[in-house]
């Protein structure tokens, strides 16, 4: 669509930009696991989605984009839309062994979305609040999107240092099922993994420690006696005093 000028009509978006951590490092060497790892991730997302009328998603490198357009008389459609595509992509976490953890932004502005051509101010505050606020292995949601939507059916919530995220842990605790300790105990395995891998790199010892305090406090906080203790820190190998958490093992 054009407008009067002939050029590209931007219309009011919700969108999410997401990066997934640690693939950048893989290209960069060439490894195929790299590939494999976004593939493993991304694959199942594309091909639950593909037949979805609304949004649209692409993938570049290790970045993932997913946009709906606003209908102005149910804005909030988009913005669940957008919420149930983050579900499916933070659960991949509690199923898949060395999962990838995630970093992005949502917000709604205005937005041109074409198979060639993708501009707008909702494309550069998402990137923008992604690459400079998010920091940490979270979905940052501007305030753009609980203008909209309300926060707590949607779990987004307020961490410690006053920014709103995407609480996948609560989303995935509050759907419940006989497979949820099993989920928990996987993302466990996952978090831990990932700080092995990464134990020598300092820019990602912080990442880590987010992780692992969120993953703890979600455990505490619904009773959940799973949590990663700081022996099991130690054993992979990253030496440090900032778990905020001194919790239990799983229970057998």
């Amino acid at each position: 669509m054009f407008d009067e000028l002939g050029l590209p009509t931007q219309k009011k978006y919700a969108v999410a930009y997401i990066d997934v951590l640690g693939v950048k490092q893989k290209i960069k060497t060439e490894s195929e696991w790299g590939l494999f790892s976004l593939w493993t991730l991304v694959g199942p997302l594309l091909n639950d989605w593909k037949s979805h009328e609304r949004i649209k998603i692409k993938v570049f490198s290790d970045n993932i984009l997913i946009c709906e357009e606003i209908d102005e008389n149910n804005p909030q459609i988009a913005i669940t839309d957008i919420f149930s595509v983050m579900k499916t992509i933070e659960f991949s976490q509690f199923n898949m062994g060395g999962a990838l953890f995630i970093r992005g932004a949502i917000v709604v502005g205005k937005l041109h979305f074409s198979d060639v051509f993708v501009y707008g101010q909702a494309l550069l505050k998402a990137y923008s609040l992604e690459n400079e606020v998010a920091i940490f292995p979270r979905i940052i949601v501007d305030r753009s999107v609980f203008e909209i939507v309300d926060k707590k059916e949607n779990h987004i919530t307020l961490d410690k240092d006053g920014i709103y995220f995407y609480d996948f842990m609560q989303a995935r605790i509050d759907d419940g099922g006989k497979r949820l300790r099993q989920n928990i105990g996987m993302l466990k395995a996952n978090v831990l993994l990932n700080i092995t891998n990464n134990v020598s790199q300092s820019s990602v010892i912080s990442k880590m420690e987010w992780l692992v305090n969120y993953f703890n406090e979600s455990c505490v906080n619904n009773n959940l006696h799973c949590n990663i203790t700081p022996a099991e820190i130690y054993k992979s190998g990253l030496k440090v005093d900032s778990i905020h958490i001194v919790a239990k093992s799983c229970d057998k």
